[in-house]
């Protein structure tokens, strides 16, 4: 990932802003999607004690690490000098959500990867034998459940801000943004955690995913409102976003098929008026996905501030 000054005086930045490509917004959904399912195996672990473990959790824990590892990995694509990466790691710049951000995935990785080897521990043990530190590890899982809930949060929130602080691009720059991609996340992983529990735990993951996307609805309202009501900038920006080029992929696909169907079908399988739906966690899926390709494009394919 190249990172752009916020300048209008940089030629990357006028008179467009054509820079990331693809694979960036894939690395923001597996970013989030991968801070979704930390948080909530971190909570879920925080809540129960270790012996009523559900696999789902189980199964959230270890992907969680595997999903960041596959969204690093398009992040790695899109860099501009591949052999440069260590780079990121010389120095912190705190003004820098990059920086930040390399620093905070350094930090998921060993927790993350403690906390889902912990949870395997007998499968590990029966396979390579040894691995004494675990049992003692174990004895702290409460505390690093407590330690990985807020690296997942904070890496969430992160995939927004790397958007929300580039000022130039008059879209991006809302605070909400942060927020709005962090509970995307969350209700990615839930969705995901639905399609992977058995028969007898769906309703649990149904009813938080419904929280959840009501909750990143009222997100994403609020967000379209801060762009309204901002200065003529921000404004012109969100109206081009509401009807514009972008805008029947974002009513369709984000809204309609990610937010509203999801929300409605999963409000009434909580409600017990209909069973659980093999697409319901498909469609939020590709909503979150769609998120982030939207906003990342349509970013980029407006003027910059005058």
């Amino acid at each position: 990932m190249t990172e752009i000054v916020s300048n209008k005086l940089n030629p990357d930045v006028l008179p467009h802003l054509a820079i990331w490509n693809w694979e960036v917004p894939v690395y923001l959904f597996l970013g989030g999607l991968a801070a979704g399912l930390l948080v909530i195996s971190s909570m879920s672990l925080i809540l129960r004690q270790r012996s009523n473990s559900k696999p789902t959790v189980k199964r959230a824990a270890l992907l969680a690490p595997i999903a960041l590892s596959a969204g690093m990995f398009f992040l790695f694509l899109d860099l501009a000098f591949k052999l440069h990466v260590w780079r990121f790691y010389t120095a912190f710049v705190w003004t820098s959500p990059m920086s930040w951000g390399s620093w905070m995935l350094v930090v998921f990785y060993p927790f993350s990867i403690l906390q889902a080897a912990i949870l395997y521990k007998e499968e590990l043990r029966a396979k390579f034998g040894g691995l004494a530190f675990l049992d003692q590890a174990e004895t702290q899982l409460s505390k690093i459940a407590v330690v990985n809930a807020h690296i997942g949060v904070g890496v969430g929130v992160y995939t927004g801000i790397l958007l929300a602080t580039f000022y130039a691009r008059p879209l991006w720059s809302n605070a909400v943004l942060g927020l709005l991609f962090l509970l995307s996340g969350l209700s990615a992983a839930a969705a995901l955690m639905l399609w992977m529990a058995p028969q007898t735990e769906k309703r649990i993951y149904s009813r938080l995913d419904m929280y959840l996307l009501s909750l990143e609805g009222f997100a994403l309202t609020v967000f379209v409102i801060g762009g309204l009501t901002g200065d003529a900038n921000r404004a012109q920006a969100m109206w081009s976003f509401l009807t514009g080029h972008y805008a029947p992929w974002f009513w369709s696909i984000t809204i309609v098929g990610g937010l509203l169907l999801p929300l409605v079908l999963e409000t009434m399988e909580t409600l017990g008026k209909s069973k659980f739906s093999f697409f319901v966690p498909l469609l939020v899926l590709i909503g979150s996905l769609s998120l982030r390709f939207i906003l990342v494009f349509a970013g980029q394919s407006m003027p910059t501030f005058s």
